[in-house]
């Protein structure tokens, strides 16, 4: 055996549940629901029942299965899909009409797959994606990892206490959602600070990954070997970074295949019609018979790749590697529609590969013990392998908000230990509505300059709704005006039901 592939699928979106009961709300996560999670399941039960039983890891956050949970979100995804598939009926009868062939053709092809997608949600899966996923962590299919509650860049927040709040609520989510205790922890945006070791440990981590800007200026150090970053008892898995680049990347990777369907829609339909580079002609249109071949071709050369890597280190080590390559929801089937089949073409070619196999961390950790150790620099995949995408100039304002907030909360909470009744409620929904601020997707939009007014105005409207909680949490008693209150925002941000004030405590005092 000269090594190990360790896919790990990771995904999430905000809490877009908020959005109110209009589904048009949840587009996002309708679009993730069908192009991404759903197909991604079906790779993974077909294969399965073939007796292929392909391993991988999960990294789905905490809020993302919360939403996924959730019977509105399963509700409007239906009605989502039904009003889609009755759009793209009406265009291939236009088109049908207008002897338009390639576009009716590309209208029966969404019309099957839509179509498809919908049956495996509502017949396959019961509409409960969340039970899916626990089936296949149960049978060891896929191995949970824990994460921050909402996905929060933990590097950048502000107190010990909201770092444990995010860990502690993010593990006991996943616990709960997937019916086994994680032993390992994907970081939103691979963002690490050394100063998290040690909060990392004591939630009952043992191993975490990270992507290479982590690792000390010239440190000998392959990605292809776990370290130690606390001795024996907390180790580091390093992101294959060349090879997840061919996975995810336009310009350097698959992805931006000629032949593969282009993000473009169409104005009038939204449908996406064009292939990659083709926008001004009948003769560049999408052929999903043509691109889903060249995804079975480069599932092909991936497998080569990481084959040819684990080789050549095996050649120069005693015992074999593993490359770890996260797999984005955004990516598998939403920016990258073929990818689903691209996975599917992937895992059965290594179901016989005779020199790598499948794993998860855990299992190569039982194995192969890391010999060494490694120092670790303050790091993320973003651009610069630094924090400046989440710490733009633009974004400043907003973690400072957020800090302030961090701090009313711990103050209110410090007052009132061990609060009963409608005070435990407050307190519990203020810290709630902060977890749901310290979400890593504002801030990156932020500094970014993507997402418009939206990006600053739902983290302000959660931490308007925690500074009113915490000052109702400082009254005597509360009017009917303020029950009604406490009543919506519990109703409208209500991920975590088991959340409780009492984890928003420093590590050292828990």
């Amino acid at each position: 055996m000269n090594g190990y592939l360790g896919l790990i699928l990771t995904g999430h979106l905000p809490y877009l549940r908020a959005a109110g009961r209009d589904p048009e709300g949840e587009d996002a996560l309708h679009e993730t629901i069908a192009q991404s999670i759903v197909p991604t399941l079906n790779v993974l039960f077909d294969l399965r029942e073939l007796g292929l039983r392909p391993v991988v890891g999960l990294a789905y956050s905490p809020l993302l299965l919360e939403q996924l949970g959730d019977i509105v979100v399963q509700k409007h995804f239906v009605v989502w899909m039904e009003h889609w598939l009755a759009q793209v009926e009406a265009d291939q009868a236009r088109w049908e009409a207008q002897h338009e062939a390639h576009r009716a053709y590309l209208a029966r092809f969404y019309l099957d797959w839509g179509q498809g997608v919908l049956r495996s949600f509502v017949d396959r899966y019961g509409r409960n994606l969340v039970a899916a996923l626990r089936e296949l962590c149960l049978d060891g299919a896929t191995e949970p990892l824990a994460g921050a509650a909402t996905h929060a860049y933990l590097p950048l927040l502000h107190r010990d206490e909201s770092v444990r709040a995010q860990l502690v609520t993010g593990t006991l989510a996943i616990t709960r959602h997937l019916g086994r205790r994680p032993r390992g922890l994907w970081l939103p945006e691979c963002g690490y600070r050394p100063e998290l070791d040690h909060q990392v440990l004591a939630n009952g981590t043992r191993y975490f990954v990270i992507d290479p800007a982590s690792l000390m200026p010239g440190a000998a150090i392959t990605h292809l070997r776990p370290r130690w970053v606390i001795p024996r008892r907390l180790a580091v898995f390093i992101r294959d970074e060349p090879a997840a680049t061919q996975a995810w990347s336009a310009e350097l990777g698959y992805p931006g295949d000629p032949l593969y369907r282009a993000l473009r829609r169409d104005p009038r339909s939204g449908l996406a019609l064009w292939r990659n580079g083709g926008e001004h002609g009948p003769e560049e249109l999408y052929d999903p018979y043509d691109a889903f071949r060249r995804a079975q071709e480069h599932a092909a050369h991936f497998g080569a790749w990481i084959a040819a890597e684990l080789e050549a280190f095996r050649a120069h080590h005693d015992r074999p590697g593993i490359a770890i390559v996260p797999l984005d929801a955004e990516l598998l089937g939403r920016r990258w529609f073929e990818g689903p089949a691209w996975l599917r073409a992937l895992l059965e070619q290594l179901a016989g590969h005779p020199s790598i196999a499948l794993t998860t961390p855990s299992a190569y950790l039982r194995a192969y013990r890391p010999r060494q150790g490694a120092t670790l620099r303050v790091g993320s995949w973003g651009p610069g392998g630094d924090h400046r995408a989440w710490a733009g100039r633009a974004a400043l304002s907003l973690w400072q908000a957020i800090h302030e907030a961090e701090d009313q909360v711990a103050q209110v909470i410090r007052r009132f230990p061990n609060a009963r009744g409608e005070r435990e409620r407050v307190l519990t929904q203020a810290l709630r509505e902060l977890l749901l601020a310290q979400s890593s997707d504002w801030p990156l939009l932020v500094s970014q300059g993507g997402g418009g007014d939206e990006a600053l105005r739902r983290p302000a409207q959660h931490l308007r709704r925690c500074e009113r909680l915490c000052d109702l949490a400082e009254a005597p008693a509360l009017s009917e005006e303020d029950r009604a209150f406490l009543d919506q925002v519990e109703e409208l941000d209500n991920p975590f039901p088991y959340l409780n004030y009492r984890i928003f405590t420093s590590s050292t005092s828990a």
